[in-house]
C-alpha cells in the first residue's frame, strides 16, 4: 500500500488473537442484509469500534465503546480518537446484556402464548 502505517498481513494463524491487537476495530459496512456477524464478535470481546449505522442493522444494544456515524471525516476522527484513548476492555458487560434482553424476550413470548401453547408434545 501506498499509505503509511498500512500493511497487508494476508492470512493470520489466530484470527480473535490478531482481532484483538488492534487498538479499535473500524465496522464500516455501508450496505448488505442481516446481523453482521464481525459487529458482534467486536461487541462480545469488548473491543472499541467506530461504526456505521448499517454495521449496527439488527442491533438493539451497542456498548459504550462504540461510536456511531456515517460521515467519513467524523468517522476517522473517531477512530483516531478511540485509538488515543485504548483502555483496558471486557466484552463480558455486552455479552451479559444480550443474555438478558434475550431471556425477556423469550419469557415474554411465552407468557403470551399462556399454559396450554408451552405444552411439549412427544
Amino acid at each position: 500500500s501506498a499509505h503509511p502505517g498500512v500493511e497487508f498481513v494476508g492470512r493470520v494463524p489466530d484470527a480473535q488473537a490478531f482481532v484483538r491487537s488492534a487498538a479499535v476495530i473500524p465496522l464500516i459496512s455501508t450496505s448488505g442484509s442481516g446481523v453482521q456477524l464481525k459487529t458482534i464478535e467486536t461487541f462480545e470481546l469488548g473491543l472499541p469500534s467506530v461504526a456505521t449505522s448499517h454495521s449496527l442493522r439488527g442491533i438493539d444494544h451497542r456498548p459504550v465503546n462504540c461510536v456511531v456515524t456515517d460521515d467519513p471525516v467524523a468517522f476517522a476522527g473517531a477512530l483516531e480518537a478511540a485509538v488515543a484513548n485504548v483502555g483496558d476492555v471486557d466484552g463480558s458487560a455486552f455479552h451479559r446484556r444480550q443474555l438478558k434482553a434475550l431471556d425477556a424476550a423469550i419469557r415474554l413470548g411465552l407468557d403470551k402464548l399462556g399454559p396450554v401453547g408451552q405444552e411439549m408434545f412427544a
